[in-house]
């Protein structure tokens, strides 16, 4: 079985807003043809809190977070070109709570998979689903990523004259 260590981190200011997300992953290339995943997060939260620490998330709670890894990790399993059995492992994951949503982590988790796998993902679906993931602070924060169709799935926020959608 081979085994690949990948990570991946967006972390980029873009329309005056932040965006930070760091994935690591252990894919393993299976002979099952299925995607399987394993969340191996730490049992608790870092002790103490204080802005703009890092936040390792932990095995429970930042249930929108880890919503957003897994469809992060499904659209790019259903993009990969070889190797069909595969099995992740989601050795850690961590944001910001002001600079991190589910759709930042989520590609985030994606790239992990696309920069390592052959796969067949094109330079126009790539470019949608980065423009997806800058305008997601248009959207309350707990609204959930579904890469597969290129849409967030939550309420969006109004504009005012003073807040305008992010593209």
């Amino acid at each position: 079985m081979t085994e690949i260590t990948s990570e991946n981190i967006v972390r980029k200011i873009k329309n005056g807003l932040p965006h930070l997300g760091k994935v690591s992953l252990i894919l393993k290339l299976t002979e099952k043809g299925i995607l399987e995943i394993e969340e191996n997060y730490p049992e608790k939260k870092s002790k103490g809190y204080s802005q703009g620490q890092s936040e390792f998330i932990p095995k429970n709670g930042y249930d929108d977070w880890k919503k957003g890894i897994i469809n992060g990790i499904e659209y790019a399993y259903s993009k990969l070109t070889e190797n069909k059995g595969l099995k992740i492992i989601i050795e850690n994951a961590v944001g910001l709570s002001t600079d991190t949503n589910p759709t930042i982590i989520g590609f985030s988790a994606s790239r992990a998979i696309l920069e390592k796998l052959s796969n067949c993902e094109s330079e126009t679906e790539f470019e949608k689903l980065e423009r997806m993931v800058f305008s997601s602070w248009n959207y309350q924060y707990d609204s959930i990523p579904d890469f597969k169709n290129e849409i967030i799935i939550g309420k969006k926020l109004p504009t005012t004259p003073y807040k305008k959608n992010c593209w």
